[in-house]
């Protein structure tokens, strides 16, 4: 979701601005190098620093932030020698060094806040290249930033600290520099089985246009699918027969509070119970409101969020059975929650509050976590077994980690993934009606990711790499989902070309005007027998999801249209279903678009269509269903294109896809509880 920023009570908001008007620029450290060398065998080695990020004078990152726009003063750039602080490292990748191993230079900054509690300095991360260009950053809102570079690029990199919002006398940090030289995960490919199809249905035209960050839900009682699209909420229904589907538009009543302004938007949908609800972030809490009926009704007001201190940013709501022993306690048969990062909060770094009425209200806010672990976190799931809840981070120290309770969210314990290293893309977690626990994740060496436990995270399975049939290099948003215990399918967008996928030159020739590379795809992996054995096809073989750089380190990025996730379900029948927002489309959708089949680069606007991967053939995830998995005929639509067996449906986008394993505003003034509570908005 955004990726957001907390200013301190009316107090601590005071003094900076006496602060910022009182002193001048402060100039920043002479840039010092240090020096790091690639094990040449399986193994890290870690070089560190410290620096001091000078005042940002005026605030220029919090005032311009504010309004979603970038810095004109250029604060966070090389050029600028007064508002930050820079190192340099040199990087030496050894002769001989073997191709068959993955490599990664993760770069980190940290600090602390001991007057403000993090609500008063913020750093941003940046890190140039030995040839001077931008690689990537990290602007998110803890007291911690990173960045992963897989290139084998050897060289000076400079690392860039520019504050977003501090006080006169500058911030200190600890920087690092970290090497893996990293063994790659292994594929058990799974033998004689038949590979799932897929088939691709878009909103139609003028419809769900803005679809960053969707969440997708399928309601087992009416057979509907709800497709959350910013602050609009569709009803999708599908004629298989046809290939097409209808997107009806449910919650425009003005007064519907899931239906205004929002910072992020959540869906979810409890599949026994029917009950959709929709929730809009508006800061230290959120508009949301609920429907048992698909919005047929007009929806119900909620509370929104925890009674108490809630986090600010990168909401996620999430529900089902009860801990044996808690519930349920009103009429709602199943537990409600609702998470948040906290970043400056005194609770910690995210917070859980549970609801027992369905959502309707919360009780107090608790801590996942506090210093375990840094950044945005996951989608909150809950098992169909015993009620354990999870909620899934990126970054808990190097490694990628897991928030679990088992008493209903009233205590947390934070286990991490051995053998994975820290990404920058939120991971997912799916739960089987056994309680097998399925982690996804796209490490920090940019694959993608699956590991498996029996035991609600305590020990775990080697990880196993999705996507190596594919040759995929880069990966993100991956997401995993559960049926029956032994299966689940792993969704993620991929693409087979290396580098840095955060450079406005990834994926392209010299000149800068056609890509030879960087083509994104939804890929599609599954899982018969518990995660011994996977079957990966390409979702979107025809038309890829994404050409060139990826975004997701905030700001005003041209390349940050897809935002930070998409999200999978699965239907009664255990029928896979991937809601995404489609950044590469054709004239069928907009008219100045010809990016679906096109490489070049004035033919790709980078949209954020809505739309669905939708299994339609295959084995399903209950296994009860088996016999029922016929494929569905791809159908060609007249006047449209039918490459490779593939069909387009009206709303535009590839219809039908995959079955053959894979070979090779501006600103929102909130006031509070006597405080006045800034966040900066980053959708581009």
């Amino acid at each position: 979701m955004t990726r957001g920023r907390l200013l301190s009570a009316l107090l601590g908001a005071s003094s900076l601005v006496v602060a910022a008007l009182v002193a001048g620029p402060s100039a920043s450290a002479a840039a010092a190098q240090s020096h790091l060398t690639v094990p040449g065998a399986p193994g890290k080695v870690s070089t560190s620093w410290t620096g001091t990020a000078p005042f940002n004078n005026n605030q220029d990152g919090l005032v311009y932030g504010q309004l979603g726009l970038d810095d004109p003063k250029n604060s966070c750039s090389t050029s600028n020698t007064t508002l930050n602080d820079q190192h340099t490292v040199n990087v030496t990748f050894p002769a001989g060094l073997s191709k068959s191993y993955d490599t990664l230079v993760r770069f980190t900054i940290k600090w602390n806040d001991t007057v403000g509690n993090n609500t008063t300095q913020d750093m941003a991360l940046y890190v140039y290249g030995p040839d001077k260009k931008l690689v990537a950053a990290s602007d998110g809102s803890q007291a911690e930033e990173g960045i992963n570079v897989t290139d084998r690029t050897g060289g000076t990199y400079t690392v860039l600290v520019c504050a977003f919002q501090n006080l006169p006398q500058g911030t200190p940090y600890v920087g690092s520099a970290t090497a893996y030289t990293v063994v790659p995960a292994h594929f058990p490919r799974a033998k004689n089985v038949v590979a799932p199809a897929y088939r691709q249905y878009s909103a139609p035209k003028g419809k769900s246009d803005n679809a960053g960050e969707p969440s997708i839900g399928a309601n087992w009682k009416s057979g509907n699918t709800l497709y959350t699209s910013n602050t609009d909420e569709y009803v999708v229904k599908f004629d298989d027969k046809r290939g097409t589907s209808s997107w009806t538009l449910v919650n425009d009543d003005i007064t519907d509070p899931s239906n205004k302004i929002t910072f992020d938007p959540i869906g979810f949908t409890d599949h026994a119970t029917g009950r959709t609800i929709v929730s809009q972030l508006y800061l230290a809490c959120s508009a949301a409101a609920y429907s048992d009926d698909d919005f047929t009704t007009l929806a119900t007001p909620q509370q929104g969020c925890g009674s108490g201190l809630n986090g600010f940013d990168h909401q996620t709501f999430g529900g089902g059975k009860y801990p044996e022993g808690f519930g349920p306690l009103l009429s709602y048969p199943h537990a409600v929650y609702y998470c948040s990062q906290g970043q400056g909060l005194v609770l910690g770094g995210a917070t859980c509050a549970r609801s027992d009425d369905g959502g309707i209200t919360f009780n107090t806010p608790v801590a996942t976590w506090t210093t375990e672990c840094s950044g945005i976190h996951g989608h909150v799931q809950v098992s169909p077994k015993d009620g354990t809840v999870y909620l899934p981070n990126a970054k808990c120290g190097d490694k990628q980690g897991v928030a679990v309770s088992r008493d209903a969210g009233e205590h947390w314990v934070v286990r991490t993934i051995p053998d994975s290293i820290a990404g920058e893309s939120d991971p997912y977690v799916g739960v089987g009606t056994d309680g097998t626990l399925y982690y996804s994740y796209s490490d920090g060496t940019g694959h993608a990711r699956v590991a498996v436990s029996r035991d609600r995270g305590t020990t775990w399975s080697k990880s196993i790499d999705v996507g190596v049939p594919a040759g995929v290099r880069n990966s993100e948003f991956a997401m995993v989902v559960a049926g029956d215990g032994d299966r689940a399918t792993v969704a993620f967008l991929g693409t087979t070309t290396p580098g840095s996928t955060q450079a406005a030159s990834f994926g392209k020739n010299a000149a800068g005007d056609t890509f030879v590379g960087a083509a994104w795809h939804l890929y599609m992996a599954t899982t018969y027998d518990r995660g011994k054995t996977w079957t990966t096809v390409d979702g979107t073989p025809h038309d890829p999801v994404q050409r060139g750089c990826i975004w997701n380190s905030g700001g005003s990025n041209p390349c940050r249209n897809l935002l930070d996730f998409d999200a999978v379900t699965i239907d009664k029948t255990g029928r896979v279903m991937v809601g995404y927002a489609d950044g590469c489309v054709g004239p069928d959708v907009n008219a100045k678009a010809n990016c679906a089949v096109s490489t070049a680069v004035s033919a790709n606007k980078l949209d954020n269509h809505g739309a669905i991967l939708r299994q339609i053939s295959g084995k399903t995830l209950f296994k009860a269903y088996d016999a029922s998995s016929a494929v569905v005929p791809p159908v060609t639509v007249p006047g449209t294109a039918n490459p490779g067996g593939g069909t387009k449906n009206p709303g535009g986008g590839l219809a039908a896809t995959g079955g053959t394993p894979l070979l090779a505003l501006a600103g929102l003034l909130l006031l509070a509880g006597g405080a006045l509570w800034m966040r900066r908005r980053q959708h581009s």
